[in-house]
């Protein structure tokens, strides 16, 4: 099997699964117990935060442990809601965050989504004139289908400058692009565990220390009352180990850039069309064949052994055309239909490269094609 569809789900590390399997004999208890056996699996939990903060440069205290990525994108952006009439976002974001926003919007809010047109993400001087001190800004550091890289340090200083607050979704810009929160001067940024090869179901949202943040769900007084609920010790440990190896990631993207470009330069010669714009992480190949369906080609490759996606993981199972893909390219909606993301990690190789390349041309090549619905 030749994965390529690391921004989904990074495969899980051998440190990870060791990790894991060294702490299961204590993680079952609950952390929030006072015996020595909960507090044997909270000693686990708090080893697993500080790794994670160490991460993304923040102090342990600062970081809420969440239930994976989307609970955090929850909790970053409606948390940061009151007190808010106004909510800032793009059109081109993840549905952790998309919903998120929605869900304001029913509640009164007035939401205004960027347009993001070619790829392009809005320059700062659009920002501007947008913000004010009851605003938010809800959007992301890295595209999910894309890998193009959003000025956030940028917006960042927009916001403060308003009085406006930042939420940055970075669950695709961990392990991809350096990240110091203490720098970004955003108010919250959220991860996920499965993007850096640990296991999914884990995820965190560090909040700048003397923000209120509202809790999203109901329940119990813990991670200091902003997120209730037994998180999962074992699950927690996973993420604490994925995130030590957070360097050697980034020590491979230049590795990884040149296996992307590889792979690109071949796509683009069976008459692929590119969708992405830079700067972009070093990580995704987002391509448009057309006259093809994308669910069809993702298919085909899959029996050729090659995984590969048309976007979103959690979207995948509706079958409908990127709604990332075609907002960034209205006037040419044939490309949304027609989009595949074939997403790179460390684990990626040469050989990877070159099967997954002739998987391609051999697919293609096969027949003329399925053509598109009218969109």
């Amino acid at each position: 099997m030749i994965y390529l569809d690391h921004h989904a789900a990074a495969p899980t590390s051998e440190l990870v699964r060791q990790a894991m399997a060294d702490a299961s004999a204590i993680a079952w208890a609950n952390p929030s117990s006072t015996h020595r056996a909960g507090q044997a699996s909270r000693q686990l939990l708090e080893k697993a935060r500080a790794l994670v903060g160490q991460s993304i440069g923040a102090a342990p205290a600062d970081v809420v442990l969440t239930g994976g990525g989307t609970e955090a994108c929850n909790l970053g952006v409606r948390g940061l809601a009151k007190g808010r009439r106004k909510i800032i976002t793009t059109a081109v974001e993840h549905p952790a965050v998309a919903e998120s926003v929605r869900h304001l919007g029913r509640d009164g809010r007035e939401v205004l989504a960027m347009p993001v047109l070619a790829g392009r993400p809005p320059a700062p001087g659009e920002l501007a004139p947008l913000l004010s001190d009851d605003a938010l800004v809800a959007l992301h550091w890295v595209n999910h289908e894309t890998g193009t890289l959003f000025p956030v340090h940028d917006y960042a200083q927009l916001c403060r400058a308003h009085g406006a607050r930042l939420f940055v979704d970075a669950t695709q810009a961990l392990g991809k692009v350096p990240i110091d929160v203490a720098s970004l001067e955003a108010d919250a940024v959220a991860f996920a565990a499965q993007k850096i090869g640990g296991p999914a179901g884990a995820g965190a949202c560090w909040v700048r220390r003397g923000i209120e943040l509202d809790t999203v769900l109901a329940g119990g007084s813990q991670e200091r009352g902003r997120r209730p609920g037994t998180l999962d010790t074992l699950s927690m440990v996973g993420f604490g180990a994925a995130a030590s190896s957070i360097g050697r990631r980034l020590d491979q993207q230049t590795t990884i850039a040149a296996l992307r470009d590889r792979l690109e330069s071949g796509l683009l010669a069976l008459g692929a069309v590119p969708n992405a714009v830079e700067p972009r992480t070093t990580t995704v190949c987002n391509v448009s064949f057309p006259g093809w369906e994308g669910a069809i080609l993702v298919a085909a490759l899959d029996l050729e052994g090659v995984c590969v996606s048309t976007g979103a993981a959690c979207s995948s199972g509706l079958q409908q055309p990127s709604v990332v893909i075609r907002a960034m390219y209205p006037d040419e909606q044939w490309r949304a239909g027609s989009a595949v993301r074939i997403s790179l990690g460390i684990e990626t190789t040469d050989q990877d490269i070159e099967l997954a390349t002739l998987a391609f041309q051999r697919v293609l090549s096969r027949s003329q094609g399925q053509k598109l619905n009218q969109i």
